[in-house]
């Protein structure tokens, strides 16, 4: 598959002539239109936005966000495999509790 974007003068289809690194998660494309009577040069960014499943070799130096459904879907396995604390039922209802009220003490 390629990557491309169409001539945004005429809409007819450009193609990549030259393409160069800026940083690890962006290259600058330079694009050139195919209709000879436009003859559009443009420069385009490509860029990488978020992650959608994990590296298994992450790079350390490479901070890219997480898109939201695989941060909600990491926190939801944590939460699964997080410990119940002790003395606990996991399966009673949480209770929540007023800033100024103690368990001990109803409201």
């Amino acid at each position: 598959m390629r990557v491309t974007i169409k001539c945004p003068h005429c809409q007819s289809r450009a193609r990549a002539v030259k393409s160069r690194e800026m940083s690890v998660v962006t290259r600058e494309v330079t694009y050139q239109c195919t209709n000879a009577h436009c003859g559009h040069t443009y420069v385009a960014s490509l860029e990488v936005m978020r992650t959608l499943s994990p590296s298994a070799t992450p790079n350390p130096a490479v901070t890219i966000p997480m898109s939201a459904h695989v941060q909600r879907r990491l926190l939801a396995t944590q939460l699964d495999l997080a410990p119940v604390a002790p003395g606990r039922d996991p399966d009673a209802p949480a209770q929540n509790l007023d800033l100024f009220e103690t368990a001990a003490h109803g409201p």
